[in-house]
């Protein structure tokens, strides 16, 4: 792939997955993908063979600390043992990672994008790349701009030590070509049902053409996406609710399973049958609202309450505690934050989702 070319669909038949800042998300995405090409027992099977993600790539996994390197080994070895010599850590190596990568994918938190992207040749290594962020509240603007400064910066400092282009490892470009597109899974990726929202904007947010997607680039995005659960796509007015929607929700369903958990306690039930018991019905409830085309959750729920039974008691009892405008006010509050996490592309503040 030659620099300054941003990889076209047909091009990425093989090659190497960078993911900066592997933390939970990006953990959870690196083990998605090894797990579905040696079809772990409990993880759905997603990769149809087509696309050949996790078969075909090797995957570079960056962190900032030794600790975190240590700990992202360990569950390699442990989920996906066979597929370890696919994975290469590296600690606090972003750019040489970034130069041997075809695909890289933001995964740091939100307010530490600025310091990424401000590293030296930054941009430089960025060029001819497909850049995928998986930060909540960061838009494909921001993160422009950031590389953008990198990049002033670095022909400024050149300008100042009297340095020719010629003289630089590979010299700065005004016009950087790369694809940007914004992206947001959920922890459910290692068990292969991540619900993932991508970013498609026909007019492109962009400043520039540099970076604007394309209808191959968001087809193999999606490939990598769908190889880990159900990929969706949204505009970018909609794309913070979708981020609390699909990103935030599952720590929202953990709250209801501990209440329900300690009802059943309460009930007399053991824990671990109780969290057996309700996993499998959330996830049934959620398989028969899919069912024939989608089905309204009213109607669903009035199919469970009889007249006079115990789940109308139940149902009554909850809406006596405004449950269903807490639910939704906690989105709300979410999706507000989440449009809140990128802050300015020069400097950004808050943490992840």
């Amino acid at each position: 792939m030659a620099v300054g070319k941003t990889a076209a669909l047909g091009e990425i038949g093989s090659g190497t997955l960078a993911i900066l800042g592997c933390g939970a998300l990006g953990t959870a995405i690196l083990l998605g993908l090894l797990s579905d090409s040696l079809d772990l027992p409990g993880v759905a099977k997603r990769n149809d063979g087509q696309n050949g993600w996790s078969k075909a790539y090797r995957f570079v996994a960056c962190v900032r600390r030794e600790q975190a390197a240590d700990t992202i080994r360990q569950k390699v070895q442990e989920v996906a043992p066979k597929a370890s010599s696919l994975v290469d850590i590296q600690v606090c190596n972003n750019v040489e990672a970034i130069r041997t990568a075809d695909i890289v994918l933001l995964a740091v938190q939100p307010h530490l994008l600025a310091e990424l992207l401000q590293e030296p040749h930054m941009s430089d290594s960025l060029r001819g790349k497909i850049i995928i962020s998986v930060l909540a509240g960061v838009t494909v603007n921001d993160i422009q701009s950031a590389i953008t400064m990198n990049l002033e910066t670095a022909v400024a400092a050149a300008a100042a030590q009297h340095t020719s282009p010629l003289e630089l490892d590979s010299p700065p470009q005004k016009k950087n070509t790369y694809t940007i597109v914004r992206a947001m899974p959920n922890i459910n990726c290692f068990a292969g049902q991540s619900t993932t929202i991508i970013e498609r904007d026909s007019s492109s947010s962009s400043s520039s053409s540099s970076s604007m997607q394309d209808d191959n680039t968001l087809h193999l995005v999606s490939n990598l996406f769908h190889s880990l659960g159900k990929v969706f796509f949204t505009s970018p007015s909609t794309m913070n609710a979708c981020t609390a929607l699909c990103g935030s929700t599952p720590a929202f369903f953990t709250i209801v399973l501990e209440g329900l958990i300690e009802g059943a306690i309460a009930a007399g039930l053991k824990p671990d049958e109780a969290l057996q018991m309700l996993s499998h019905t959330m996830m049934g409830t959620g398989a028969l609202m899919m069912s024939q085309g989608g089905r309204d959750p009213a109607a669903v729920r009035h199919q469970v309450t009889s007249p006079g039974g115990s789940t109308i008691r139940g149902v009554l009892s909850l809406e006596e505690n405004r449950v269903r405008w807490s639910f939704a006010r906690a989105l709300e509050i979410s999706a507000a934050k989440a449009g809140d996490l990128g802050g300015s592309s020069s400097g950004s503040s808050g943490s992840s989702k």
